[in-house]
């Protein structure tokens, strides 16, 4: 994107609805991920993962979390295996979810600016829904959200853009006039092929990769500037 197109978007078109990403975006949930991962490694005798590292690995869901965390924990999981443990961190991720987790920075005051403007906002996240709202709930976000759309909701996850038309289609708006809020490459992946106007990304979520090279029409340092990158209309 030019220069020159990233001062119209901040000189003021304000989006018609918003969609966020939830782990990483607007909620750190890598401590209480790493507890229930590091339960599943020391039950078969397997190193522990540092919560840094987890957050790495964060993305796609339990079974991607899984899937990687086995690995790189020097004991690959088959397709079967990880099927077969799923279900058991999930049951355990319940009863610590909001145990270590908290909202990002500025994520509030972000879910509250574009309330104040009238904007419906939406969630679209690859974490199970059940528990999306245990945490949404927990920590004071739901009644920000028109729309909450989890990683069992359809018959998708991210990259796929099914989840986020979606959650377009329940807020009632158009995604080509909206704003979608992520922290990784399946979020931008599934925004583009939703046709989603604008796609921005968060500096500091939960990716291996620089924010930068994710592909997004724009990287926000920070979610306490909110205000400042999509003025009030």
């Amino acid at each position: 994107m030019s220069p020159a197109d990233d001062s119209d978007r901040a000189a003021g078109r304000h989006p018609a609805a918003v969609v966020w990403d939830l782990d990483g975006t607007l909620v750190d949930s890598a401590p209480d991920l790493t507890t229930t991962l590091n339960l599943m490694l020391s039950r078969r005798g397997l190193p522990e993962h540092g919560i840094d590292a987890v957050r790495l690995m964060i993305g796609h869901g339990v079974p991607k979390l899984l899937e990687r965390g086995f690995r790189a924990a020097g004991a690959p999981l088959s397709n079967e295996e990880i099927d077969a443990l799923t279900p058991g961190f999930l049951a355990h991720y319940a009863t610590c979810a909001t145990d270590r987790s908290r909202t990002m920075p500025g994520a509030i005051e972000a879910l509250k600016h574009f309330q104040s403007a009238g904007i419906p906002q939406g969630l679209c996240t690859n974490k199970n829904e059940k528990v999306s709202r245990q945490i949404l709930a927990a920590l004071g976000l739901a009644g920000f959200l028109d729309s909450v759309i989890g990683g069992d909701s359809t018959a998708e996850r991210k990259p796929h853009p099914l989840p986020v038309r979606t959650c377009f289609e329940q807020l009632g708006m158009d995604p080509g006039m909206s704003l979608l809020i992520g922290d990784s490459a399946a979020d931008v992946g599934a925004a583009r092929a939703a046709g989603v106007g604008e796609v921005a990304v968060v500096a500091d979520g939960y990716t291996d990769r620089p924010a930068e090279q994710l592909g997004a029409d724009r990287v926000l340092d920070t979610l306490e500037r909110i205000a400042e990158y999509y003025p009030a209309p």
